[in-house]
């Protein structure tokens, strides 16, 4: 899958959406280059989903402008759909049909070759699964049919609302491996998550949207900088017991430190960068 020779992927200028008198996405401008991954954070009703609909076509701007590829948003809307991959939260799979005969009809709508599935089933650790109905599936093996099935065409650009929410841990560790080799191979991907450790391992940026509004936008390690707190492990003996403790450097924290040091009883040290967690917390108490 190659990307494209143009700056920037996505680009949104003033994008706005109204329902009624609800203003849902506020004046939303940004870029996203080739082969980034860009995780879109905030709380529910934030504006997020309303967000991706619009760059995927399914919703009209109410004004504002956003090209995908280069293209117009509003009018090569058929262009730019033929050749993004989407991923929706809810599953929309064709039960009665096998995980093969899903992919084979998205492989004749693109005009794909048959011999795709095999390599993209075996890589999703369900090629041994491919003959039995969808509808016997677990929920994290339907998941990964439906990351498959948005990839039959190789595009460019995909598209990912909550991809490993409430999945068990070996679907989802499955999953994650797959896109961070999608990352690898120059897909640029949008995603939206309430997983922060999801979004921790595979983003580049992140935006964060609360009321409409984006309120940040940065690479994720300066978001984590700027609204998170840098914290220090430390395990040390105390009356013959190893202690384990995770302190904030303040002045009087390391004078503590210092005095652990003097007296012989550190183990070991680790300086742990600030969470995504609560990067989320601060950034979402903000007006």
């Amino acid at each position: 899958m190659k990307t494209t020779a143009i700056d920037y992927i996505i680009e949104t200028t003033h994008l706005t959406k109204k329902y009624g008198k609800r203003l849902a996405v506020d004046d939303l401008s940004f870029q996203i280059k080739p082969g980034q991954t860009l995780g879109l954070l905030g709380p529910n009703g934030a504006g997020k989903s309303t967000t991706i609909r619009m760059l995927m076509g399914l919703a009209k701007p109410t004004s504002g402008s956003a090209t995908i590829f280069g293209l117009d948003l509003t009018t090569q809307t058929k262009q730019i759909q033929s050749q993004i991959g989407v991923v929706f939260e809810k599953p929309n799979l064709y039960e009665n049909l096998s995980g093969y005969e899903n992919l084979a009809t998205f492989c004749r709508l693109f005009k794909r070759p048959l011999s795709l599935i095999r390599p993209l089933l075996e890589r999703m650790d369900l090629w041994d699964r491919a003959t039995e109905p969808v509808k016997v599936y677990s929920k994290g093996m339907r998941q990964r049919i439906l990351i498959l099935r948005a990839l039959v065409h190789q595009p460019q650009l995909l598209f990912l609302d909550e991809p490993c929410s409430g999945l068990d841990p070996v679907s989802s560790r499955i999953i994650r491996d797959y896109l961070l080799d999608l990352k690898q191979s120059g897909v640029t991907i949008l995603l939206t998550s309430h997983d922060m450790e999801e979004v921790d391992e595979l983003c580049d940026l992140i935006g964060f949207i609360n009321n409409g509004k984006l309120i940040a936008l940065s690479e994720k390690n300066t978001l984590k900088a700027a609204y998170g707190s840098y914290s220090i492990k430390i395990i040390y003996r105390k009356d013959h017991e190893l202690i384990q403790e995770v302190m904030i450097p303040t002045p009087e924290n390391l004078l503590r430190l210092s005095e652990l040091y003097s007296s012989h009883q550190v183990v070991s040290l680790h300086s742990m960068e600030a969470s995504l967690s609560e990067t989320f917390r601060k950034l979402s108490a903000l007006p």
